[in-house]
């Protein structure tokens, strides 16, 4: 917001006006004797009248060099200049699909790799608060947990309610691409992209992963697969019911059935890249990287809105002249009568000029 005038060289009349009201106020005085002061009567209460109204004239008189000089303002034109920044964003849609088979359990990722992928997922929503982001999880099916929205205080709640050992088990990562798709399929925005966390292979479920990368290919969406896990054996904790029905909590060594390969390929058929996460701080960097490859679009448009700001001393200018008009007529007038004594012959007032009776 900025004020200006629209005619700026008109605010130099203001210098000879200001001029005069200084003149008007340092100007040496010669204070006389009035000649009546010589004669019999009551002549200093006449003497502290006329002084008084002296006073008052001039007081008006320099209210009087107010008001015009706020009319100068007012020619001058003042405006004020209103700028508004419109900003219009053009998001991305993301779906993240994460893998909750049994063996994203393992504890090669501190302090699990399902509780890993649960945090770096929460850092990435945070740092997306213009894109519609939606989560989708599948083991040996695939169900969605949050369609594309910008509630996060929703979604973030939906994360922390992923379990794992509540799907059928297996690793059907052509299901959870496909479900996935779906959820971006009506998506009318131009980027619609698609993270995929897993740590294994696809062994289970009717849809291949790679025709499900062509379908996305079709449906203008990039995939961002992501292996985690080292590939040596793991320590996976394993829940089992003995013979009592009493649940029993053991551990065991597995081996570890990434396939860089299939995720390079799923990523190469729709424009996307690769990954592999061996640790918490890795998933966490790939995840970063996706956030600076996939940018919002934020346009700013900059509109400008001239406001006229000269009611303002023109109301104060008007209602200064009419106050000095009136005392001037009413008020001053009446002193003016009661300085005058019946049967004087003359009063000078201010030494300049006469009154007469």
């Amino acid at each position: 917001m900025s004020a200006h005038f629209f005619y700026p060289k008109l605010l130099w009349a203001l210098i000879p006006i200001a001029l005069l009201a200084v003149f008007f106020i340092f100007r040496p005085r010669k204070e006389k004797e009035p000649l009546l002061s010589k004669m019999p009567g009551p002549w200093e209460q006449l003497k502290s009248a006329i002084r008084r109204t002296r006073w008052a004239f001039r007081v008006l008189f320099l209210l009087q060099l107010l008001a015009l000089g706020l009319l100068v303002v007012v020619i001058a034109r003042p405006t004020r200049t209103k700028t508004l920044v419109k900003k219009s964003t053009e998001g991305v849609d993301i779906v993240l699909v994460l893998d909750v088979s049994e063996s994203m359990d393992a504890e090669d990722l501190s302090p699990s790799r399902i509780l890993a992928a649960k945090q770096v997922i929460r850092q990435f929503i945070s740092q997306r608060p213009n894109d519609r982001i939606g989560l989708v999880t599948f083991g040996g099916e695939s169900i969605m947990m949050s369609p594309l929205t910008r509630d996060f205080e929703f979604l973030l709640g939906r994360v922390e309610e992923v379990r794992l050992r509540e799907l059928k088990q297996g690793t059907a990562i052509g299901l959870g691409i496909t479900n996935g798709i779906a959820r971006l399929r009506k998506s009318q925005s131009k980027n619609k992209v698609l993270i995929l966390l897993t740590d294994g292979d696809s062994n289970v479920g009717s849809i291949n992963p790679v025709t499900a990368s062509k379908l996305a290919a079709q449906e203008g969406i990039r995939i961002y697969p992501i292996g985690i896990g080292q590939q040596d054996r793991v320590v996976v904790p394993i829940y089992a019911v003995d013979g009592n029905g009493k649940r029993l909590h053991v551990v065991a060594q597995v081996p570890s059935y990434l396939n860089p390969k299939l995720l390079k390929e799923i990523a190469d058929n729709t424009g996307g890249k690769s990954y592999m996460a061996r640790d918490t701080g890795m998933l966490s960097r790939i995840l970063q990287e996706i956030d600076k490859l996939e940018k919002t679009k934020i346009k700013v448009h900059a509109l400008s809105e001239t406001e006229e700001l000269f009611f303002y001393p023109a109301a104060l200018a008007t209602l200064l002249f009419a106050i000095c008009y009136v005392l001037l007529e009413t008020r001053f007038q009446r002193k003016l009568r009661k300085i005058k004594r019946p049967g004087d012959a003359i009063i000078f007032y201010d030494h300049l000029s006469p009154i007469k009776s």
